[in-house]
C-alpha cells in the first residue's frame, strides 16, 4: 500500500431560488454523476477541477488515487432535497468505504441551495469533517460565484476560488489545491484563512475579468499572492440569484502567516467595496440591440446575447422575446440557439430531414417571459447531441444535449436542443453541421462564458436584457432571506460583514 491515500470528489450546483425548474436527480445523472473509476473515463484529460486533481496526484508516486462521487448538474432552480440526500449519502458512503483517508480533495461550486438547506455545501464539509475527524487535511475548489459563508472556513482554511470569467482555470485551480494539501501532508504546513464577507450581491454581467472591475480585483489579488507569507487570494463575486443569508460577494485569504492574511483580507474587502459601483450597466431592450446589430458593418458575426436566459445562469433555455423579434424580421444569415425544446425536436425527427414541419417554439418552460412562436420550419438536420468541448471553457468535457435538429425557418437557422444548456462552444453547431463563423448574427442563449471560445471567430458582442429569470436587474426578484440591507438594492456604507471571520489553524 503507498504511502498517502487521497480521495477525489465533485459535487456541483449552482441554484436559482427565483427559477421554476426544481432540480432532480435526473438532472445530476443527465449531466454528470460518477462513481468510483468511472471518474478516470469521466475526467481524465479534461480542462477541469477533477483533471487537475487526477494530474497533480498522478505525478506524486507515493500516492493511491481514491476515485469517491462526482455529481453535477446544469444550473437551475434549488435543488431537491431528495436530490440532495441522494448524493450526499452516496459521497459519505464512499469516503467510509473507502478505508484510510490521508487527504481530501473536493470540486464545489459554493452556491449550491437545496429546498430546505440554504448552506448544502457548508452542510456537506462539515458531515465529511465529522467522518474525517479534525487532522486529515481538505481542500477544495470553488466558483468566482460562489456565495461562500465563514463556517465553511470553519473546516478547512484550503478553499481555491477560480480567478478567471469565463472560468477557464478550473483546471489550475485543481492543481493549486492538490499541490497544496500534498505540501501540507509531506511538509507539515500549517495554513490559515483569514475571510471578509462583504454585504453586497454585484450583478455578474459586468465581472468578466479581462477587463472592468473584477479584472482589477483578480490583478490586486495576484500582487498579494507575491507576498511573502500569502499562499492564495479568492475574490468571490458571488450568485444573487440564490435567495439566502450567506449570499454574495467575499474575499478568502489562504497564508502561512495568520496577522498578515487578516491584514490582506481587509484590504482586498476595501478594494473589492470600492469598485462596486462598476458593476452596475444599462443593457438595450431586444428591439434596440437588434437595431444595434443591424447597423454595425463587419465581417464577422455580431453576436446578440440573451443574457436573462442563460441556462449557465439558470435560465430555462426557451424565453421567446428575441426569438420572436428575429422570426418577425427574417433577417438572412442569421444563427438562434440553441433553444430547448425536445417536444419541436420530436416532431423533427417524425416528420425527416428535408421535410417542412409546423412547429410551436420555445415558451414551455417560461410563458411568462414570452409564448411559443408558431412557425413553419424545414428540418435541415438531426443529430443525437453528443458533442466534446473544443474551446478553453471545460475543454474535452463529453456534453449530451439529449438531442438536437437544425431547422430552418424563413431566412434563419435554428438550433434546437434537448435540455438546457448554454451555447459556450462553438462544437454545439458545428456537430450537427453549422458553422457559426460564417453567419451575420449569432443570437445565443449565453451570458460570458461562451467569449472563451467564440471571441476568436465574432465581432461585436451584444447583450440584451429580454425578460427570463435571469435578469440583469435585482430588484425584479422577491427576496425573503438575504442581508438587510445589501448593496445594491439598499444604498449603504462601506461594511465588512464580520460574521465567521475568525482565522482556522488546520
Amino acid at each position: 500500500m503507498k504511502e498517502y491515500r487521497i480521495g477525489i470528489a465533485f459535487f456541483y450546483h449552482e441554484s436559482h431560488s427565483f427559477s421554476p425548474i426544481k432540480t432532480e436527480i435526473e438532472q445530476f445523472r443527465h449531466e454528470g454523476y460518477f462513481i468510483g473509476n468511472e471518474i478516470y473515463d469521466a475526467y481524465t484529460g479534461t480542462k477541469t477541477e477533477v483533471g487537475g486533481f487526477l494530474d497533480v496526484l498522478e505525478q506524486e508516486k507515493d500516492v493511491e488515487i481514491v476515485p469517491l462521487v462526482c455529481a453535477a448538474a446544469i444550473p437551475s432552480g434549488v435543488v431537491s432535497t431528495e436530490a440532495y440526500s441522494i448524493i450526499e449519502k452516496q459521497m459519505l458512503q464512499s469516503i467510509q468505504q473507502a478505508g484510510r483517508l490521508d487527504g481530501l480533495l473536493l470540486a464545489l461550486h459554493g452556491a449550491m441551495v437545496v429546498e430546505d438547506l440554504f448552506d448544502p455545501e457548508e452542510h456537506l464539509l462539515g458531515k465529511i469533517r465529522e467522518f474525517l475527524g479534525p487532522r486529515i487535511p481538505i481542500a477544495t475548489t470553488l466558483d468566482m460565484h460562489a456565495n461562500l459563508s465563514g463556517k465553511m472556513i470553519h473546516y478547512t482554511p484550503l478553499h481555491f476560488g477560480f480567478k478567471t470569467y469565463p472560468h477557464v482555470d478550473m483546471y489550475d485551480q485543481g492543481v493549486h489545491a492538490a499541490k497544496a494539501l500534498m505540501k501540507q501532508l509531506k511538509e507539515g504546513v500549517n495554513y490559515y484563512a483569514s475571510f471578509e464577507k462583504l454585504l453586497m450581491m454585484p450583478p455578474s454581467i459586468n465581472m468578466r475579468t479581462s477587463e472592468g472591475p473584477m479584472h482589477k480585483m483578480i490583478e490586486w489579488a495576484k500582487l498579494a499572492e507575491q507576498e511573502a507569507g500569502i499562499e492564495n487570494v479568492s475574490v468571490f463575486g458571488g450568485f444573487p440569484y440564490s435567495d439566502i443569508p450567506m449570499v454574495g460577494a467575499s474575499v478568502l485569504v489562504v497564508s502561512l502567516d495568520p496577522k498578515k492574511g487578516e491584514e490582506t483580507a481587509k484590504r482586498m474587502a476595501s478594494l473589492f467595496w470600492s469598485v462596486k459601483e462598476e458593476f452596475i450597466i444599462d443593457l438595450p431592450s431586444v428591439k434596440e440591440g437588434l437595431e444595434m446589430a443591424l447597423s454595425i458593418e463587419d465581417d464577422r458575426p455580431v453576436v446578440l446575447a440573451d443574457i436573462s436566459d442563460n441556462p449557465l445562469s439558470c435560465g430555462s433555455g426557451d424565453t421567446t422575446e428575441l426569438l420572436r423579434e428575429m422570426v418577425m424580421l427574417d433577417i438572412p444569415e442569421t444563427l438562434f440557439g440553441g433553444l430547448y425544446d425536445p417536444k419541436s425536436i420530436e416532431l423533427c425527427r417524425k416528420a425527416g430531414v428535408g421535410k417542412k414541419v409546423w412547429l410551436s417554439l420555445g415558451g414551455k418552460v417560461s410563458p411568462e417571459f414570452g409564448e411559443p412562436v408558431q412557425v413553419e420550419a424545414t428540418v435541415m438536420a438531426l443529430s443525437d447531441g453528443i458533442f466534446q468541448n473544443t474551446g478553453p471553457f471545460n475543454q474535452h468535457l463529453k456534453v449530451d444535449l439529449k438531442g438536437a435538429a437544425h431547422i430552418r425557418v424563413g431566412q434563419m437557422d435554428i438550433l434546437l436542443i434537448g435540455r438546457p444548456m448554454s451555447a459556450n462552444d462553438p462544437a454545439m453547431f458545428r456537430h450537427i453541421g453549422l458553422e457559426p463563423s460564417t453567419k451575420k448574427i449569432l443570437a445565443l442563449k449565453a451570458k460570458n462564458h461562451f467569449r472563451a471560445a467564440f471571441e476568436p471567430i465574432v465581432g461585436r458582442i451584444i447583450y440584451v436584457d429580454a425578460p427570463g429569470v435571469a435578469s440583469n436587474c435585482l430588484s425584479t426578484f422577491t427576496y425573503r432571506n438575504i442581508p438587510k440591507p445589501i448593496w445594491p438594492l439598499d444604498d449603504i456604507e462601506y461594511e465588512v460583514e464580520r460574521r465567521g471571520k475568525e482565522q482556522w489553524k488546520q
